[in-house]
């Protein structure tokens, strides 16, 4: 399970959080899900992946010191690579 819709189904504070879970490779259908679950209706329709080949370790929040969390040099930053900041 890779992939998971979460809806609510009920009225005001009788409803209830239910989900359906898909495949690590079935974005398609979880997202085909989610629309048609908005277009009855349903309340907070949300998706939330966990997928298999992800980047990095998971709950990884910070690279520090230019490394890692398992210890491996980070060298990406994003300064330079738009131009310069226009000013106005």
């Amino acid at each position: 399970m890779g992939i998971v819709v979460y809806w609510l189904e009920g009225q005001g504070e009788a409803a209830e959080p239910v989900c359906q879970c898909f495949g690590s490779a079935e974005l398609t259908q979880a997202l085909a899900c989610a629309e048609d679950r908005r277009r009855q209706g349903h309340r907070h329709v949300s998706i939330s992946t966990e997928l298999e080949d992800h980047v990095g370790q998971p709950g990884v929040a910070a690279v520090e010191g230019g490394r890692t969390p398992d210890g491996e040099a980070y060298e990406w930053s994003k300064a330079g690579r738009a131009g310069k900041v226009r000013r106005r």
